[in-house]
């Protein structure tokens, strides 16, 4: 929806496609960070279900929707923050003014965007009804193309506004597809006898919020890294700037099959976990592992050994000012090859270890290791050493590689107490 969005401003002008572009990504990567947080919900219906308590899912899953409307008030502070925050950056006025109000139409969708898609999108798989999100989310992305072009240019019948057409759209698009969601969920057999109310339990909750809070600080600090690389890359350049960007788009795409894994891995864990078999969560480890490393490779493969042609995709090699620009996506691309397999592995890891109700340690984790290495370590090696956007990535890949690391020693943690048959209750 993003990447719609910003392409179809870009038929108005430059200043539109600033300001909604930069509204949009923080919209989107802001509420990613939140989503993370029920995760939990995922976990707890696959544990109850492999314990054969299917009876108990419709008290998760109200506990969770109130889980999810508590994780959208900070949410909400924090996009509120966005001006405050764009002027301390240095942002031109025009594009702080109209980037807040921009997210402010953005939030009128922040409901169905978090508590409901959101939360779906951790309880379907659980309930073996993933295929209802696989389906819908491509039918949202459409939807969301159409209105964003019917209401910037007046299309349809429909008023022509603009710029703020387009966060009107994504608004409605929000709403639109939460609303058919429920109509579906309603409908689908697994999902029908567990959508009824239930009565609110604070023991419930209490295990949401403990589970799903470290999932969101776990997010914020990898976003942390990123977005701050990103705006140092800038600080070098332009044309590191957009070496930095193609890269990025590239190792990000491909990372997205890792993350799906993760989430799978997490669902089957919890299973086995609640239902006692540990051979049956100690198998999916091992074939989550070996599926992800297997993946990683390959991407690295291609990103070292081709990493021009990969620059090619992006830039077009017969004109001048771009030879330089493709030299040094080449070579992030390389380094990227390298941080493929990590972050992949620490994604399934992080998967597995959250299936086995393990979420506080990875989360001090993560802070600790894209914090000191993939910020401290990658700032060091820019601008200190002079390696310049490189040493950005060098960083990055150092974090990685850490938190891959030290996620492996608690997985092996979590491994060896299954081969003994304790399996951990949330």
């Amino acid at each position: 929806m993003g990447m719609t969005d910003t392409a179809l401003l870009g038929g108005i002008g430059p200043d539109a496609l600033a300001i909604g572009g930069l509204a949009t990504g923080l919209f989107f990567t802001i509420l990613a960070m939140f989503q993370s947080g029920l995760g939990a919900a995922g976990v707890v219906i696959s544990r109850r279900l492999g314990e054969g308590r299917p009876e108990t899912v419709a008290g998760v899953g109200v506990n969770a929707l109130v889980f999810g409307v508590v994780l959208c008030l900070p949410c909400m502070v924090v996009l509120l923050l966005a001006r405050q925050m764009l002027a301390a950056l240095g942002e031109p006025a025009i594009i702080v003014t109209d980037s807040a109000r921009f997210l402010l139409i953005l939030l009128v969708a922040l409901f169905p965007d978090l508590a409901v898609i959101g939360l779906l999108r951790s309880v379907l798989p659980a309930l073996g009804a993933e295929r209802l999100m696989m389906w819908t989310m491509p039918g949202m992305a459409v939807l969301n193309g159409v209105l964003n072009a019917s209401l910037i240019h007046g299309w349809l019948g429909l008023p022509r506004m603009g710029l703020w057409g387009s966060a009107t759209a994504t608004a409605l698009t929000g709403w639109i597809v939460a609303g058919a969601l429920l109509v579906l969920v309603r409908r689908h057999e697994r999902v029908r006898p567990h959508m009824r109310l239930a009565p609110f339990s604070w023991p419930e909750f209490w295990t949401l919020l403990r589970l799903g809070m470290p999932m969101v600080v776990s997010a914020g600090a990898e976003i942390v890294m990123f977005e701050v690389t990103s705006l140092r890359a800038g600080t070098l350049g332009t044309h590191a700037l957009a070496a930095h960007q193609i890269a990025l788009t590239v190792c990000a795409m491909t990372f997205m099959v890792s993350l799906a894994l993760s989430q799978a891995t997490n669902v089957r864990v919890s299973y086995w976990i609640g239902a006692r078999d540990a051979e049956g969560a100690r198998r999916t480890i091992l074939v989550a592992l070996g599926t992800g490393l297997a993946w990683t490779v390959m991407c690295a493969t291609v990103l070292i050994v081709f990493p021009e042609r990969v620059a090619a995709l992006y830039l077009d090699m017969s004109r001048p000012e771009n030879v330089a620009v493709i030299a040094v996506t080449a070579t992030l691309l390389k380094i990227g090859g390298f941080y493929q397999i990590v972050d992949g592995l620490q994604a399934v890891t992080s998967g597995i270890l959250r299936g086995g109700g393990d979420t506080v340690a990875p989360m001090l984790i993560s802070v600790g290791g894209y914090g000191i290495f993939g910020l401290g370590g990658g700032g060091w090696l820019a601008f200190q050493c002079g390696f310049g956007v490189r040493g950005l990535w060098y960083g990055l890949a150092g974090g990685l590689a850490v938190v891959c690391a030290l996620l492996g020693i608690r997985l092996g943690v979590l491994y060896g107490r299954l081969r003994r048959g304790e399996l951990k209750e949330i």
